[in-house]
Parts: structure tokens; sequence; C-alpha cells
């Protein structure tokens, strides 16, 4: 039960989350427009906030509690930029074919509503899975005659989970320049700072460097310490992949997705993580490994296995640590699908360069991402 609990609050967070970030339109020839909304989470949630929606040729950009989102519908492009004192992020998403949340159907339901004097017409969003479990979800989205979203509603359950709705609607021209995404927004050196010297050991030991490749069933893993920098790439045959590159001890961390195919899916950037933005820097600064009590040996190096995550039963992660805390074999998954378990057919222990800890070039570059410019 708490395993379904868990899963289910992630799935409906994100979803929910994700819904609003990106107004429904119909087409890529919405006019330009500056929209005023009063978002009304229900429940026991925050009190209502402000959103204000500006867009002009396709794009959108929306102000909403400090964070400034830039997204394409028709693209099925977000992008989120957080910035305060003490927390700067970026997230890129985009819909693939083979996305959860994409786009499935859109259903006219027949009901007309009317907010700050316009009045619009309510479909339905599909974007559950039928096959997966999950909870229940539905988006209604309620669009002016030239197709402009001035509300929406996120059920779950059948109960309302957020609303939204206009308090001001103004069709003028908007330029280029207010919903432009800034230049340097892939710039790697402004999020994750490499160059910083590793704090002074106290009672540990600092582990060495290494650089290890690895294999499970065509599948090839990349993995690199250059402490307290962790790179781990994984390339499947069907085209995914995943990069995470983190230091464990600012919080600084990248982590990026391709879906089947090769066609990217998430990037996300922050120069210091809260708590929970990434699973694997969450796991590494607050989870203590257990020993599990066997033994193995690869490249006839003898290793023990660790617990990674113990008492959470959702992840299943496991290593097989030598004594000096280098992992020969990762196993993850198990629990919600197919088990893998990478092996060492490789490791170099030697100093690394910084640079080798850089994501690979094409994942910063804009065109790969339906970026203009």
């Amino acid at each position: 039960m708490m395993r379904l609990s868990i899963m289910a609050a992630l799935v409906l967070a994100g979803s929910a989350a994700r819904a609003g970030d990106i107004p429904y339109a119909p087409s890529a020839d919405v006019p330009d427009y500056v929209a005023t909304m009063t978002v009304q989470p229900s429940g026991n949630s925050t009190g209502s906030h402000t959103r204000i929606v500006t867009h002009h040729d396709g794009w959108a950009r929306v102000d909403e509690l400090g964070t400034v989102i830039y997204a394409n519908p028709a693209k099925q492009i977000t992008v989120s930029l957080s910035k305060d004192s003490n927390y700067s992020s970026v997230s890129i998403n985009r819909e693939t074919s083979t996305s959860y949340e994409r786009i499935r159907a859109v259903t006219e339901t027949g009901q007309t509503e009317t907010h700050a004097g316009e009045r619009c017409d309510v479909r339905e969003v599909v974007r559950r899975d039928p096959d997966k479990q999950a909870p229940q979800l539905q988006w209604l989205s309620c669009l002016t005659a030239d197709g402009i979203e001035i509300a929406t509603r996120v059920s779950v359950n059948s109960s309302l989970f957020q609303s939204m709705a206009i308090v001001r609607l103004e069709r003028r021209p908007v330029s280029a320049e207010e919903v432009e995404l800034p230049a340097n927004l892939l710039d790697v050196a402004q999020w994750l700072h490499f160059d910083q010297p590793p704090q002074a050991a106290t009672a540990v030991r600092r582990p060495p460097d290494f650089a290890m490749h690895m294999q499970w069933q065509g599948a090839v893993r990349a993995l690199r310490r250059h402490d307290p920098w962790t790179y781990d790439e994984i390339s499947y045959p069907d085209g995914r992949r995943t990069l995470n590159i983190r230091n464990d001890q600012t919080g600084q961390a990248l982590s990026f997705r391709a879906a089947k195919g090769g066609a990217f899916e998430r990037l996300s950037i922050c120069a210091e993580c809260r708590p929970g933005d990434s699973l694997a820097i969450h796991l590494g600064r607050n989870v203590i490994p257990e020993s599990m009590g066997r033994t193995d040996s690869v490249l006839g190096e003898a290793c023990d296995w660790f617990d990674m995550a113990p008492g959470t039963f959702d992840i299943n992660l496991s290593q097989c640590l030598t004594q000096d805390k280098i992992p020969l074999k990762i196993g993850s998954g198990g629990a919600w699908g197919p088990r893998e378990e990478f092996v060492a057919d490789e490791v170099q222990r030697r100093e690394l360069k910084p640079d080798e800890i850089l994501p690979p070039s094409d994942v910063l570059n804009r065109s790969n991402w339906d970026f203009p410019g």
C-alpha cells in the first residue's frame, strides 16, 4: 500500500503541474494576447495566485509564482526557469510519441462558459494512457472562438484538483522579444560550475577518480567520478538515452532523457537542487546504503553488494562496491519494470579532468530542442 500511494502521488503531482504549464491551443494560428489569470488549487493547498500568459506566433511566456515558463503548444515544448536567492534551475520538457502525458485526443463537451465577459467552449484534452494504471485524471480547457484558452480545470478521480480562469484578456500585438527564450539558456557554465574545487575532506577520505564502461543486454553505460562530481550516461539499442551529472556536495545537477528513436524528451539543470528535485541527489546525500550480506567478483576484483535506497520500496537500487567504493555491478528496477543489471567490462582508476564530466554537445544544441535561433 505504501508503494502504491507514493507512486500515485508522484504521478498526480507531476501530471497536474505539467498540465498547467502549456496553455492548450487548437492550432498555431492563435492571435497575440496577454491574459491575466487566477489559479485556484483545491483542498488544503495554498491560496490562489496570479498567472500571466503572453502569446506571440505560437510561443507563450507564462509568469507564475516566481517562475518563468516558455511554451510552444503546437510543438508540445515547455521550458521552465526558476531563480531566487537560494535556488536556480531550468527544465525543458518535450512530449514525444512515447511520453505518458502527451495529448492523445481532444473532444468537444458541448458546454459553454463565460469568464471576464469572454465566452468560451469547453473541450476535454485527453492525455491519460488507458493501458497504464494511474489516478483518473481529466483536463478541461475552455477556448474562445479565436482559440485562446481562458479557463481550465484539472480533476483527479472526479474531484477538482485545480482550476484557472482569466480576470483580464488583452488582444494586442506582442513583440517576439516578449516571448523569446534567453540566448544563454543552454550555456551549461551558468548553471554548473565544474571549476570549483571540492570541499576539504574531514573524517572521510576522498574517493578516487575513475572512468568505467559497463554493459547490459546491448545497452552501454559510461560512469565516471571526479569527486565530488559523478557522470552517468546510458545508451540503449532502441535509441533511448539517459544522462545524470551531479555534485554530491553542492547539489548542482544535470539530468537528460531521450525517448525511443532518440527524440530529445527532457533536460533539467539546477545550480542548487531542492530536496526531491533529483532523486539521485536526494538518495546520494540523505540515504545510507545497507549491506546485503553477499559478495561478487568482476574483472577479477571482489565487491560487496549494498542496497543503495533502503526503505524506499519503489526504487530497488543496488550496487556491488569495491573497497574504494567503485560500483562494478549496478542493479535497478524490478518493482515497476524489467530489472537492469549493468556489469563493468573496463575500469580505469586515474585522475579525471573536469571536461570529462561535461555533457555531450548535442544535449545542449538548441536545434535538437526545436528552439528558434
